[in-house]
């Protein structure tokens, strides 16, 4: 449960803005059942939420109780500290973040959160020397211009062209997406065909879409 981001079109608000009430589980409680998991064949622990960023210092503490050797898929927005990112480093096998925004504007006015480009670059950065690099791409309508465009040419040139991304396509408005008026509306065909070019135009080669 929970998020520090507030994208006003998330699909799982009720989650990461904590509208449902979940279930409690003490640091111990979950590890015995990760080592279960991981007993009947699991192949990874994927923290996830919302998003497992507020919650670091919990699944630091689960770690110490696990007895088996799981790893550790971190399925995150990116959006954390340096110190943050250290916490993580050499516990975290594979980095899953999700590129949102290629500018500043457009991450504030959607998701509430400041300096989006700095911090998200520079752990993607960090991301990639500390272990396993994903990143995922949700293309949200009358944004290919502003932010996709930018998101492709900074994973090409920084990166490197053979970085694993995942390239989505079925972004729909949930919650109070209404409230962003270019975005109240699912991404049509000729908006992926100029996403499928745009990866294309930058060289980047390992592109699940």
């Amino acid at each position: 449960m929970g998020c520090n981001f507030r994208c006003l079109h998330c699909q799982n608000w009720t989650i990461s803005q904590q509208f449902e009430k979940g279930e409690y589980y003490t640091e111990k409680e979950l590890a015995l059942l990760i080592d279960d998991a991981r007993r009947r064949g699991c192949r990874n622990q994927n923290w996830v939420g919302g998003d497992p960023i507020p919650h670091i210092p919990f699944w630091l503490r689960v770690l110490l109780y696990e007895k088996e050797n799981m790893p550790v898929f971190f399925n995150t927005n990116g959006y954390l500290t340096i110190e943050a990112m250290e916490l993580l480093r050499g516990i975290v096998d594979i980095y899953k973040i999700d590129f949102k925004y290629g500018n500043n504007r457009c991450a504030e006015r959607i998701s509430d959160v400041k300096n989006y480009m700095e911090v998200i670059t520079r752990n993607l950065k960090l991301a990639k020397d500390y272990g396993e690099l994903l990143i995922r791409i949700l293309v949200l309508p009358n944004h290919l211009d502003c932010c996709l465009s930018k998101i492709l040419e900074f994973i090409s040139k920084e990166l490197g062209k053979n970085t694993r991304v995942n390239l989505m396509d079925q972004y729909t408005p949930h919650w109070r997406a209404k409230e962003v008026p270019e975005i109240t509306r699912r991404l049509n065909s000729y908006e992926w065909k100029k996403a499928i070019e745009m990866v294309k135009y930058y060289g980047l080669t390992n592109v699940i879409s």
